[in-house]
């Protein structure tokens, strides 16, 4: 607002302006990087992390955490998130210590979800009992679930660990026991040390109703807001630049994908749910509204809608186009889709794209990893989508399947090709191709039968990850070889399909000359990075001058991420993102939600 001519603005000395102490949070939940002192060591990350959002040391909390911090506030238990991952990377002299041994609060979390984190996670852990020995630490995630028992019985840093794909509910209760220092006897889905002795409780907590298990944005800004400190609280380190946001559309899968820990087989066996929970069409749509009062930015559907059924789908669809969300939409897509549900998404958004990951060309191979469609399904796809305003459709492939050769996987690249005249070199058209790294999931169907499906397991334990994860090569996490392929034939393809694919892309006119060039050049740097480290494991035992000869690698290491790492880019859409002022000042005025 400006003011009048004849208006003045009196601010008051700094000395003399209050400032509201904020009081300390309840729980604090600290994001840790994939390796705690990724600054100290020399690591050469590769591709493990080209097709998401985040930096190869993983700074991306998860999604759950702002459901968990909303479900938290709205009982009274105040939350912090502290983005630990971030801070490190925008600060590289920041004391992560100091800044540990001033927190205060009567618990402090962690995630291990995502396997990737199983190092960095523990590590932070430890520093942080150590600095708190007094205050209990917790743990949540798909990976700390899985490996519950071995955490409990190996990680003393670790008091408390709350199993299963939605904690709100049993994390509240602990709280409450905690707070009331009581023993956490009744309280659902934990593992806990109860002196020395190891307790299981039930895992009996699995909602099939998650409407209220409520993703809002708005409870992160209110903790930016409060605690005056946008930093922390971000998702991943250029979010502020490029604000993707997302929304679970459902807990658990009806899908079996083989190499997927996120399969129904894994919830089945591994987290107690039979049959996925979908969150209602009303309160999903409510959620993706809510959203776009802060973001004017894309919002991904995690999940593919029609797992619910076309009822199910038709209903979300017609409340997008009711509530009118102009936020570019982007959806999943686990298999083939109609030309019909293409008309439906069409005619409910402004603005869409989509995503669909058939991992290979294949349609054997395809088959046999537990996607059915075929090549020729999937091109109809393509081509209904585009012919119905599709804005952008990503395609995705993988090297490391079951039944795949070097030869098959380099296949996938000139299929696109192929793709691409076919559809008449179509711009809206991005596919990529990466590893399936840095580790084959704990819980997927190869996981638990490795033999079964061709696969030799190398790493099996939590401590085997996460001694894997210090390795100063991506190619040496790799937890696996198979019957068609080396760990050392893996990582070779992994290079030589990229290098082709950024090639594909470059004549097809979707990647500019000289940006493909700049990523050719990353691409080529890193492979040969790759061999020289493992000439440098050849040529010595010793820890000490192994450490010397990767420090000497670090410039060019720096210079490889920096030209590969703009080919993320691709994975942006086309429309500017940005942060909307509005639902700060809906929040400021006391917006509200319903609770129903």
């Amino acid at each position: 607002l400006k003011p009048a001519p004849h208006a003045t603005i009196k601010i008051p000395p700094a000395e003399k302006r209050k400032r509201t102490k904020v009081p300390d949070p309840d729980l604090i939940l600290l994001h840790a990087p994939s390796v705690y002192d990724f600054r100290e060591r020399t690591i050469m990350h590769g591709p493990i992390s080209d097709v998401i959002p985040a930096t190869p040391i993983f700074e991306m909390y998860p999604l759950g955490w702002v459901s968990m911090t909303g479900y938290l506030e709205q009982a009274g238990i105040h939350t912090r998130i502290i983005n630990i991952a971030v801070k490190m990377l925008k600060n590289p002299n920041l004391d992560v210590e100091h800044l540990i041994s001033k927190l205060n609060a009567k618990a402090i979390g962690f995630d291990l979800h995502w396997l990737a984190h199983a190092a960095g996670s523990l590590d932070l852990a430890a520093i942080t009992k150590r600095h708190h020995p007094d205050t209990p630490i917790l743990l949540g995630g798909l990976s700390s679930t899985y490996y519950h028992q071995e955490i409990i019985e190996h990680f003393p840093q670790i008091d408390y660990i709350l199993r299963g794909d939605s904690t709100e509910k049993p994390l509240l209760n602990l709280m409450e026991h905690i707070e009331n220092e009581r023993p956490p006897e009744t309280v659902q889905n934990l593992t806990w040390r109860d002196g020395n002795k190891n307790r299981i409780n039930p895992l009996t907590y699995v909602p099939t109703d998650i409407d209220d298990l409520f993703t809002d944005y708005g409870e992160v800004v209110k903790m930016v807001i409060r605690h005056r400190d946008l930093e922390s609280t971000l998702p991943f380190e250029n979010f502020m630049d490029y604000p993707f946001t997302a929304l679970f559309t459902c807990k658990g899968c009806t899908h079996n994908c083989k190499t997927c820990g996120g399969s129904n087989y894994a919830y089945k066996h591994f987290f107690n749910r039979d049959r996925p929970a979908f969150k209602s069409p009303d309160k999903l749509v409510e959620e993706m509204t809510i959203i776009t009062e802060y973001f004017n930015a894309p919002l991904f559907l995690i999940g593919d809608l029609r797992q619910g059924g076309p009822n199910h789908a038709d209903a979300i669809l017609q409340n997008i186009k009711k509530e009118k969300i102009d936020n570019t939409i982007t959806f999943e897509l686990f298999d083939a889709a109609t030309e019909n549900y293409m008309k439906q998404i069409a005619d409910s958004c402004e603005s869409y794209t989509l995503e669909l990951s058939p991992e290979t060309h294949d349609d054997e191979i395809r088959r046999n990893l537990g996607k059915p469609y075929t090549a020729a399904q999937m091109e109809k796809t393509i081509a209904n989508a585009f012919n119905h305003g599709c804005e952008k459709f990503d395609v995705f492939y993988m090297t490391g399947l079951p039944g795949q050769s070097r030869e098959s996987a380099l296949g996938s690249v000139e299929y696109s090709r192929r793709l691409y005249q076919r559809l008449g070199k179509d711009k809206r058209l991005f596919t990529f191709t990466a590893p399936m790294a840095p580790f084959l999931d704990p819980g997927s169907i190869i996981f638990e039968n490795p033999r079964e499906h061709g696969y030799e397991l190398l790493y099996k334990t939590l401590r085997d990850h996460k001694d894997a994860l210090y390795q100063p090569s991506w190619k040496l996490y790799l937890n696996y070889k198979t019957d068609w392929m080396t760990r050392d034939q893996i990582a070779n393809t992994t290079y030589e399909a990229m290098i082709q694919m950024n090639k594909v892309k470059s004549e097809m006119g979707i990647t500019d000359p000289q940006q493909a060039e700049r990523i050719n050049y990353g691409l080529i740097m890193a492979w040969n990075l790759m061999k020289k480290i493992d000439s440098i494991i050849e040529s010595t035992s010793d820890p000490d001058r192994r450490k010397a000869e990767y420090d000497k690698l670090r410039t060019e290491i720096q210079r490889a991420k920096d030209s590969t790492g703009k080919a993320k880019r691709e994975l942006r859409m086309t429309r500017t993102a940005g942060i909307r002022l509005r639902g700060a000042l809906k929040l400021l005025l006391g917006r509200k939600r319903s609770t129903g």
